[in-house]
């Protein structure tokens, strides 16, 4: 009769083991890789409009009272922009909040004839601890000459917004003016 050597079984079964072992984490490190790779594309596809509104939302996402971003655009005569402002309400009861804009008016600032901006709303109630942003665009007229161009934010509480600008007293007004800048290249 003849006896089967247990030495060589034993090594043939340990060489399937570790055979089908190492098929299987070979398969999960493809698998792994694949993945890293579809994300990154995902990620490759992205607009740069898509980045610059979710950077908007991370930068006013704040404890600031007030919020504006970006502060700097560059628009060509004839392009349009758009400014985020945010706004959140410290106070304990629900506030009506008046947006007023208002070009500089600093000699050394050029400075566009008429309004070139566009308020979604120039007012807003916000409950307490609430943030809200808004929208402001911004319309470069044909013929601007090359320059940056001032807008000053000023946000009030009140009854309305004849009173919201940079006279407005303390108790009127609420945060600091903001600045935004429009180069026109």
């Amino acid at each position: 009769m003849k006896r089967i050597n247990k030495k060589g079984m034993e090594l043939s079964i340990n060489f399937i083991v570790i055979l089908i072992l190492s098929i299987v984490v070979f398969g999960f490190g493809i698998k792994i890789l694949s993945g890293i790779f579809r994300n990154a594309t995902e990620m490759g596809s992205m607009t740069q409009e898509e980045i610059n509104r979710h950077l908007t939302d991370i930068m006013c996402d704040s404890s600031e009272r007030i919020c504006v971003a970006p502060t700097r655009i560059e628009l060509r005569p004839y392009g349009s922009g758009y400014f985020t402002i945010g706004i959140l309400n410290t106070y304990d009861y629900e506030t009506t909040f008046y947006i007023g804009v208002k070009q500089s008016t600093n000699d050394e600032i050029p400075t566009i004839n008429g309004d070139y901006w566009i308020l979604g709303e120039d007012f807003v109630k916000i409950n307490p601890n609430e943030q809200k942003k808004l929208g402001l665009g911004v319309l470069v007229p044909g013929g601007t000459k090359k320059g940056t161009y001032v807008l000053n934010v000023y946000v009030c509480k009140g009854d309305s917004l004849s009173s919201c600008d940079k006279d407005s007293p303390p108790d009127v007004r609420y945060g600091t003016t903001q600045k935004l800048y429009i180069v026109v290249p």
